[in-house]
């Protein structure tokens, strides 16, 4: 439990550089001793707590302010859910203009190799380490997938990737050619599948921030939709996506692990009150802190959050404001329009040159484009003090609600709008309270329609619109018809909110490949249009 993390503070972090490994504050808490120590790599791994430390290591990418902790869902995976509120940014990767000098761009390149390699070593030393073999399965599971997880990450984004499955031996190697995506993907699915088998259940680990078989299990039928989808369109892949989301919602052996929170509110005012559910929360990155005297704090919520001045309230920048197409598609019942979307504004009072907050107030019908995310409410963290620019809050990975859509988009995809698919779908709506739509769908198209809406309303602002646009082959037209909408009706103080989907083309469905990589890998290409 998270409880037992903060009473048991051990942060750290696992900084590779070829043939040393820097071992200091890092992101998976439940592990080790904080205190920085340089060791060689090769005399390292020779225990059971070397082997905690150097998991942890691996994890610790995920949580990186570079990564999960704040900028990836900020600047790279910016839909047509949400807009960049700030009409002074012109220029980023928020709008879609930027370029392959990115600083975001090439810091999510670096960490996720960064934490590759970090496997490598991991794995390339565990089998000769004396312990348990049920903890030593565990272990080397957990990294396999997180390898596999970041070369998920990498070739979804930029195609075709090197794929490096050894340790670097020398600073000198450093030209390795892309390997086609179809091997990647290949080497992603056999290593998640392997790792399935080695992981312990989500019941065994007893909270969302460790890869338990449900997480494996909800990312491989992701990872196989993407497969079935743009680029690859290797629909034969629907059957796996099926297959493995079958395994969480109705379960070969053992009992039910997961289940729909009753309340969709509650599955972020846990993420901010530092409270676990490992039944609708399946996957979630780990942060942790205000920053006083640890470093594991993120930016959810601080960034991507309902914009708020008073620091002892939570400040936050409201960076990211909901568009009116994601507000106009909810039903006005949908108990998530007013979640998702913040419908309201603070109200302050200065005194003694101290901002409070002593109020909200509504928006009105004609002020869509004013309202911030709501999803990531600092309100509801209940670390004191916080701290103005980091947050303790944990970011989704994986949720039931997402494996339910999955099983009822590869349902369809393979057998039709079958009573499955219709289920599975409903459950999601009921939750919300959605009206029930079953028996208008008819065909495969309808339904097709209605998960890809469902997905729009429940997933919003948890950095899976993008891709899942970009997997359904509609990413430059969806963003460019935005572009569109808002320029009608945003009027003048909102029509820069169109700047992102009027920069949309065909080469934003990858992002460019950073020009250190190209400067430093001689046997590296730019990918096209960039």
């Amino acid at each position: 439990m998270r409880n037992y993390m903060k009473n048991n503070k051990s942060t750290y972090q696992l900084l590779l550089l070829v043939g040393v490994l820097a071992l200091g504050f890092a992101s998976c808490k439940k592990f080790l001793d904080k205190k920085p120590t340089f060791i060689v790599k090769e005399n390292y791994y020779n225990n059971e707590t070397d082997v905690n430390i150097g998991l942890a290591g691996v994890y610790d990418l995920l949580g990186r302010e570079e990564v999960y902790g704040g900028n990836y869902q900020l600047m790279l995976t910016v839909a047509d859910d949400g807009f960049y509120s700030r009409s002074s940014y012109t220029a980023g990767p928020a709008v879609y203009n930027f370029d392959a000098a990115d600083a975001s761009v090439a810091s999510v390149w670096k960490y996720l190799y960064e934490g590759i390699e970090r496997a490598n070593v991991f794995l390339s030393r565990i089998d000769g380490v004396n312990m348990s073999q049920a903890s030593k399965d565990a272990a080397k599971g957990e990294v396999k997938f997180l390898r596999a997880y970041y070369y998920f990450m990498l070739v979804s984004n930029w195609g075709d990737v090197p794929l490096k499955t050894t340790p670097t031996a020398s600073v000198n190697d450093v030209n390795i050619k892309r390997t086609p995506q179809r091997e990647v993907y290949d080497f992603i699915t056999k290593e998640m599948e392997a790792a399935e088998g080695m992981v312990k259940t989500a019941t065994e680990i007893g909270y969302g921030g460790k890869v338990s078989k449900s997480t494996v299990r909800g990312i491989l039928a992701r990872v196989y939709l993407k497969m079935a989808g743009a680029p690859l369109k290797d629909q034969t892949k629907y059957a796996e996506a099926l297959k493995w989301a079958r395994k969480i919602v109705y379960p070969d052996a053992g009992p039910k692990e997961h289940r729909l929170l009753p309340s969709y509110q509650q599955i972020f005012t846990n993420y901010a009150g530092d409270k676990y559910d490992i039944g609708e929360s399946i996957w979630e990155v780990e942060l942790y802190g205000n920053r006083g005297g640890d470093f594991e704090a993120g930016r959810i919520g601080n960034t991507l959050g309902l914009q708020c001045n008073d620091e002892a309230h939570g400040y936050s920048y409201g960076f990211i404001n909901a568009t009116k197409k994601l507000y106009d598609s909810y039903e006005a019942q949908d108990v998530r329009r007013n979640w998702a979307i913040a419908p309201y504004a603070y109200v302050y009072a200065t005194v003694n040159n101290t901002v409070t907050v002593t109020d909200s107030t509504a928006w009105t019908s004609s002020q869509i484009y004013n309202r911030n995310c709501g999803k990531f409410r600092r309100a509801y963290e209940k670390l004191k003090p916080k701290n103005k620019n980091y947050t303790p809050q944990n970011f989704p990975l994986l949720r039931y609600a997402d494996v339910l859509l999955m099983l009822a988009e590869a349902e369809n995809e393979v057998n039709g709008p079958t009573a499955i698919a219709k289920q599975a779908l409903q459950e999601v709506r009921s939750r919300a309270n959605a009206t029930d739509i079953s028996a208008t769908l008819n065909s495969a198209d309808d339904m097709r329609t209605a998960i890809r809406k469902e997905r729009f309303l429940e997933l919003s602002f948890e950095g899976l619109r993008r891709f899942d646009l970009i997997r359904w082959d509609i990413f430059v037209s969806e963003m460019n018809q935005l572009a569109t909408g808002i320029q009608a009706d945003a009027g003048t103080a909102w029509s820069f909110g169109a700047l992102a989907g009027r920069n949309v083309t065909s080469r934003n469905n990858v992002l460019p490949i950073p020009v250190l990589e190209l400067s430093l890998n001689k046997e590296m290409s730019q990918n096209i249009g960039w």
